[in-house]
C-alpha cells in the first residue's frame, strides 16, 4: 500500500506531464509514415517539454560534494546502466547487419558511451536516446555552478541566448547533425525557462481550473495553427516559428495536465516515476519489434507504421516496461535515479483515485 502522505505531497499534474511527455518520446521514436502530420507536430516540442519540466523540478542548488553525489546516483549511474543493458542488443544487431567486422568495431559504442553518445569515425553512439540523461546532467551542473558566481544569472542568460540562436541557425542551415550537441543547444533554454517559472512562481504549483482551461484551449489551438499555417522561409522566420510553436504547445500540454490534478491514477504515477526506465529501454524494444515485424512477420515494408499502429506500439512498449518500473522501484531504485536500495513506498496504490 502506498504512503498516503507521500502521495499527497506530490504535484499530481507534474506526474501527468511526465507520463504524457515520455509517451510522446516513445511515439516519436517509433518509425512512422514519412510526413505524418501527427508525428511531425509532436516531435516539434516533445523533448523541449521534457526539459522544461526537468528545469521546473530542479531546485536552486550549489555545486558541492553533496550535489555531486546526488547527480551521480540520479543521472550518471542510470546512464551507465542503461547503456550496459543495451550493449548485448547492439552486438546482436551489429552481427546480423554487418557480416564483415573487426574487433575494434565492438569498442566503438563503448567509447561512444563515455563520449556522451557523440559519433565520429573512431566511436559511435550506443544507446543513443540516453543523450537526454547526459545533457540533463550538464544543464544541472551549469545551473549549480552559476549559483556560486556573482554574475551567474547574467552568464546563464548569455548561454541561453547563444544556444537559442545557435540552434535556430544550425537547424535552418544544417551545419551539424550530431544529436547530443544539437539536442543540448535546442533544449537548454527550455530547461532554464522551466527552472525560472518555478523560482519566480510564474507557473504556480496549485492549479486554477478557469485559468488553466483557458490556457489549454488558447495555447493548444495556437500551436496547431502555427504548425499548419506557418512555413518559415528564412532563419528569422524559423526562429519565430520554433519558439512560438514550442512555447504554446508546452504551455498547452501543461495547462491540460493541470486540469487533471485532482485525478490521481496509479499507472500515471508509476510511469512518471519510471521515466528513466522507459527512456533507457524503449529504443531496444523498438528495434526488436521492427526486426520481428519486418523480417519475420513481413508486417511492414520498411516505410514506417501508420500513426494508429504507432500509438498501439507505444502503449505496448510502456506496458512491457511497466513491470520493470515496479521491480526497480521496489528492489533497485538506483535504476530510476534514486540513491541506495531503499524501496520507493509510493509506487503501488490500492485503487486509482
Amino acid at each position: 500500500m502506498a504512503n498516503t502522505a507521500s502521495i499527497q505531497n506530490r504535484l499530481n499534474w507534474i506526474d501527468w506531464v511526465k507520463a504524457i511527455a515520455i509517451s510522446f518520446v516513445v511515439f516519436g521514436h517509433t518509425p512512422q509514415t514519412v510526413g505524418s502530420p501527427l508525428v511531425c507536430f509532436i516531435t516539434q516540442f516533445h523533448i523541449p517539454l521534457f526539459f522544461f519540466i526537468s528545469g521546473y523540478l530542479t531546485k536552486k542548488e550549489y555545486m558541492n560534494k553533496q550535489t555531486a553525489k546526488k547527480y551521480f546516483h540520479s543521472l550518471i549511474i542510470p546512464y551507465l546502466c542503461y547503456n550496459l543493458v543495451f550493449y548485448p542488443y547492439w552486438v546482436a544487431r551489429y552481427l546480423i547487419e554487418t557480416p564483415n567486422h573487426y574487433w575494434y568495431d565492438f569498442l566503438k559504442p563503448i567509447i561512444g558511451t563515455f563520449m556522451l553518445q557523440h559519433s565520429s569515425p573512431y566511436f559511435e553512439s550506443l544507446n543513443g536516446v540516453t543523450w537526454f540523461i547526459s545533457a540533463l546532467l550538464i544543464m544541472k551542473c551549469i545551473l549549480a555552478l552559476s549559483n556560486h558566481l556573482r554574475y551567474g544569472k547574467s552568464i546563464i542568460v548569455l548561454v541561453v541566448l547563444c544556444t537559442a540562436a545557435l540552434y535556430c541557425i544550425n537547424e535552418y542551415e544544417r551545419y551539424v547533425v550530431d544529436l547530443p550537441f544539437v539536442g543540448f543547444i535546442r533544449c537548454f533554454p527550455f530547461f532554464v525557462l522551466g527552472h525560472l517559472c518555478r523560482q519566480k512562481n510564474y507557473l504556480p504549483e496549485k492549479p486554477n481550473l478557469k485559468k488553466d482551461l483557458f490556457m489549454a484551449i488558447l495555447c493548444l489551438s495556437a500551436s496547431l495553427m502555427i504548425f499548419y499555417f506557418n512555413r518559415p522561409y528564412d532563419i528569422t522566420s524559423y526562429a519565430i516559428y520554433f519558439w512560438c510553436l514550442n512555447i504554446t504547445a508546452i504551455m498547452g500540454i501543461i495547462s491540460l495536465c493541470r486540469l487533471m490534478n485532482n485525478h490521481m491514477n496509479s499507472v500515471i504515477l508509476n510511469i512518471s516515476i519510471g521515466t528513466l526506465v522507459i527512456m533507457g529501454m524503449h529504443w531496444m524494444l523498438i528495434g526488436v519489434t521492427n526486426y520481428s515485424l519486418e523480417s519475420i512477420l513481413k508486417f511492414s515494408d520498411g516505410k514506417g507504421y501508420p500513426w494508429y499502429i504507432a500509438i498501439l506500439l507505444t502503449i505496448l512498449f510502456e506496458a512491457i516496461l511497466y513491470p520493470l518500473i515496479i521491480l526497480f522501484s521496489k528492489k533497485y531504485p538506483v535504476m530510476i535515479g534514486k540513491k541506495g536500495r531503499k524501496p520507493i513506498d509510493i509506487i503501488v496504490l490500492g485503487k486509482d483515485s
